[in-house]
């Protein structure tokens, strides 16, 4: 509540780390998004920042960044403000001023110093500007494909939803396209990317929450390492919803091969019947192929009381120029 005073009573534009999404509603006014994955985003994120005549880092821990993030401005000319409960011993940046405090009282202080309107805030209008780029740039429109599935999940699954993201392409696309209303309503992997680690993650959080709609999205290959939890969910007899992007690839470093014009080595999957796995473990298992489909499936799994497999086939190479 602090920061969502304090960003509104200056009303200062915000960015958000991928893990603290949903901070403020992303829908907030203020707010352009979610950074720190998606060198598309960063293409649009990382010029507002460095033309900023001031950047506040309000319990930024840059840790969990993209090495693109590092050094991207320069606190002798740039005025870099860091509000943190811990002294700098990342060096991922820098500041012109560090106040190693705690995050709300200092907030509290600097909410009650001044008025909203005793200096101008951002004339020319870039923020706005900025946060149009990143919608065009990440359109919800596609047919099908990665973005496709995303936008029909958001679409068709309640604001209320909770959602686990394991560790791949899916994710990055995710983090910038699935908006959050509240703190932690997407969680996902820290630096280590631990691939696997969205079925778990969401078989917890129904136990946590059970009246609320629970969502995870993995990878094939992460689906696979992990699929002997859905026994877990059974067991427990809870009803998460278990989204897979089954592309046959290890979409993430395939792309990375190619971009270093590297062979193709160790990405190539076979293609699974993953919806035959969630009914071997009593659970509901479905192939969807197109949004419609995709729709009906995460109607159904709603509204049932056993977990849902849904296996959204889509092609090899879906991600590019999308993340």
């Amino acid at each position: 509540p602090e920061i969502k005073t304090f960003l509104e009573h200056h009303q200062i534009p915000f960015v958000t780390t991928y893990k603290a999404k949903g901070i403020l509603p992303e829908t907030h006014p203020l707010c352009l998004g979610a950074a720190g994955l998606s060198p598309l985003a960063d293409k649009y994120l990382l010029p507002l920042v460095q033309k900023s005549d001031l950047i506040l880092a309000l319990g930024y821990d840059p840790i969990e960044m993209r090495p693109g993030w590092r050094n991207v401005w320069d606190p002798a000319v740039q005025r870099m403000i860091d509000i943190t409960p811990e002294p700098n011993s990342h060096y991922m940046h820098q500041a012109s001023l560090a106040l190693v405090a705690a995050l709300k009282p200092t907030l509290a202080d600097l909410t009650r110093s001044g008025t909203a309107t005793d200096r101008p805030k951002w004339p020319c209008a870039t923020p706005a500007q900025v946060r149009q780029e990143l919608a065009a740039a990440f359109p919800t429109t596609d047919d099908w494909g990665p973005a496709g599935v995303i936008a029909q999940c958001r679409a068709s699954l309640p604001e209320t939803t909770l959602a686990t993201a394991d560790s791949g392409a899916h994710r990055i696309l995710l983090s910038q396209m699935w908006s959050c209303a509240e703190p932690r309503a997407l969680i996902q992997s820290s630096g280590l990317c631990t691939m696997g680690c969205a079925v778990p993650m969401a078989i917890g959080r129904k136990l946590a929450e059970p009246d609320r709609p629970v969502v995870s999205f993995s990878g094939d290959a992460g689906f696979l390492m992990v699929a002997g939890d859905l026994a877990t969910a059974a067991e427990l007899g809870v009803a998460p919803i278990f989204v897979v992007f089954a592309d046959a690839s290890l979409a993430l470093i395939e792309l990375k091969q190619r971009g270093r014009q590297m062979s193709n080595a160790g990405v190539d999957l076979g293609r699974h019947d993953f919806a035959a796995i969630g009914r071997a473990f009593g659970g509901t298992g479905v192939t969807v192929r197109n949004r419609a489909e995709l729709d009906q499936a995460l109607q159904q799994a709603l509204a049932s009381d056993r977990f849902t497999v849904i296996s959204a086939e889509i092609e090899p190479g879906g991600y590019d120029g999308r993340i």
